[in-house]
């Protein structure tokens, strides 16, 4: 079976690579600022919510500087945020 001759490029193909790559950068940047923006609400959603629980803490048995220095460790944090934040205040470790 005899090879399929290729058609030789021209402007119009280009055109058309360019308008393809074009559209799947928007996409890309569409979906980082999706992201982005996630990560914002958890942090501007959850800072408050995660200092009351932390601060909670401090008629167990720990002083408001070392707590206040927690909360700001695990709002840089997001999962050991949430893994304190799932466990039962007897649970909770710090």
């Amino acid at each position: 079976m005899p090879p399929l001759p290729l058609k030789p490029w021209t402007i119009d193909s280009f055109c058309i690579i360019e308008n393809v790559i074009d559209e799947q950068i928007k996409f890309v940047g569409e979906q980082l600022g999706k992201i982005a923006n996630a990560l914002e609400q958890f942090t501007a959603d959850k800072t408050p919510h995660l200092y009351k629980e932390v601060m909670s803490m401090e008629v167990e048995r720990f002083d408001h500087d070392f707590l206040c220095s927690m909360s700001d460790y695990l709002v840089g944090r997001e999962s050991e945020a949430k893994a304190f934040l799932a466990k039962s205040t007897k649970h909770r470790k710090i």
